[in-house]
């Protein structure tokens, strides 16, 4: 059985550019500035990066990584060490991390050597140009990640960071309150049948025990995950506005079904009401990512009182047949060009997350993989005790590979905040059935500055 440290994973407030957000409230005036002029300042940089042999790579490398993400680099290395032992490595964390990051690039000195990116803000810190261009070194890795995390480190056709972990999504639900109820989840193949099975918890059960959470705030993170199902798009491959499309209509009625069912409540992921969910009757679900499990147990175990059974089954699919799969959250690292030692803190990076036996060192300390490599490890086959046994690494790991590449550009931050207003505003008067695409889409264009796409397809190309 691997090890699974109990981490309350901070993704959910480190996902959707929430920590950018957070980091603005808490840095003032100062950090306000900072993101006005990030590129006033040139960096001061060496050499262009290129491959070393190992016995030439050497000196100190500086990671900055958010808590608790950072153990796991903590415990792979040894193993690092022993490939190349003239490389000393520092990991750093603390409070305010991406404050700190924004103002050192900002300054044009002061940045680490590695630094960690939620996967949503890659784009935006790639379009500032403080950092390294590592396609020479990196290109030769791409086949080696799932096409959908691989997309959000390329910019123009260049390769600027590697996908850390990511976040494909599943349903965790409570085997007890299915087995009561009479639900088969075996038999939940498409959100129909879902909202199916959730109306007869809802009605067997008096009222008292809802399908899942799904709060008016973070409607965004539900959409994005079905649009990724429906092929749908933010913007299209030449960064048009694309929300306003059959995909994204297709998704929005979704969640109007959930909705209008009444199998859902209003609660803000990872509230109080939220987390005493994973101990109550008040919800039979969760639709999560991977990273949900590491918070679940934690909460779960600690508990002092009788104990949820639980088990975990595929995402529905919007129609019969599938795609069954979608992702959230995830993260990344990469280089500033202010890193003196490109060539070491390449070779980290190299080790931790391009190589089976570095992804794993981190998936025993609740990291999951987004190497496709350590994927097919029979590491994922480890049954999981908390969950009856059922080897739930695989499960997750199923067609990580076929998830639905979005386009995210350099203000994808700002665009999801117009569109979480928008579903928010949407779900508070009751979910009509009326149009929020078209007005939405106009309202980004005029706020980005960016045109609307007169077609969108599912591959997000357009004339």
């Amino acid at each position: 059985m691997l090890e699974r440290t109990s981490i309350l994973k901070t993704m959910y407030s480190l996902q959707k550019s929430l920590t950018w957000l957070a980091a603005v409230a808490l840095g003032g005036a100062a950090v306000v500035g900072a993101i006005h002029s990030f590129t006033s300042i040139p960096p001061a940089v060496s050499a262009p990066l290129a491959a070393l042999p190992a016995n030439r790579v050497r000196g100190d490398v500086v990671v900055w990584s958010w808590s608790p993400a950072s153990d796991s680099l903590e415990a792979i290395n040894p193993g690092f060490q022993k490939r190349d032992p003239h490389v000393h490595v520092k990991i750093v964390t603390g409070a305010r991390m991406v404050t700190r990051l924004m103002l050192s690039l900002s300054a044009g000195v002061g940045a680490p050597d590695v630094t960690q990116l939620q996967r949503y803000d890659a784009p935006h810190y790639i379009a500032t140009e403080q950092f390294e261009d590592l396609t020479q070194v990196a290109q030769k890795y791409q086949a080696l990640f799932p096409k959908s995390v691989w997309n959000d480190c390329v910019m123009n056709g260049r390769v600027y960071a590697i996908p850390w972990d990511i976040g494909p999504c599943a349903v965790y639900y409570k085997k007890d309150l299915f087995a009561k109820y009479g639900v088969d989840p075996s038999t939940i193949h498409t959100w129909d049948d879902y909202i199916a099975a959730g109306q007869v918890i809802l009605k067997k059960s008096g009222g008292r025990t809802k399908m899942l959470s799904m709060g008016s705030t973070a409607l965004s993170n539900m959409y994005e995950m079905l649009i990724q199902q429906s092929g749908g798009q933010m913007f299209d491959d030449r960064g048009r506005i694309a929300v306003d499309t059959p995909q994204s209509r297709q998704a929005l009625e979704v969640i109007s079904k959930i909705v209008h069912s009444g199998i859902s409540a209003n609660i803000q992921p990872f509230g109080p009401e939220y987390l005493a969910g994973f101990n109550s009757d008040s919800l039979a679900t969760y639709v999560n990512a991977v990273w949900l499990e590491a918070t679940m147990k934690g909460m779960v175990e600690s508990y002092p009182g009788p104990k949820a059974q639980w088990g975990v089954f595929r995402l529905p699919s919007i129609t019969p047949g599938g795609p069954y799969v979608s992702s959230m959250g995830g993260s990344v690292l990469a280089i500033p060009k202010q890193c003196k030692n490109k060539a070491a803190a390449w070779a980290y990076i190299e080790y931790a997350l391009c190589t089976t036996e570095g992804q794993l060192g981190m998936y025993e300390k609740g990291i999951y993989p987004g190497l496709l490599p350590a994927l097919q490890d029979k590491a994922m086959d480890e049954p999981d005790k908390f969950f009856g046994g059922q080897p739930v690494g695989r499960l997750f790991a199923t067609d990580v590979d076929k998830m639905n590449p979005l386009n995210r550009t350099g203000d994808y931050g700002q665009a999801n905040r117009y569109i979480t207003q928008a579903l928010s505003q949407w779900y508070s008067n009751g979910a009509p059935d009326q149009d929020i695409l078209g007005p939405l889409a106009q309202r980004m264009s005029r706020a980005l500055d960016r045109p609307i796409a007169p077609v969108a397809v599912a591959s997000g190309k357009t004339p």
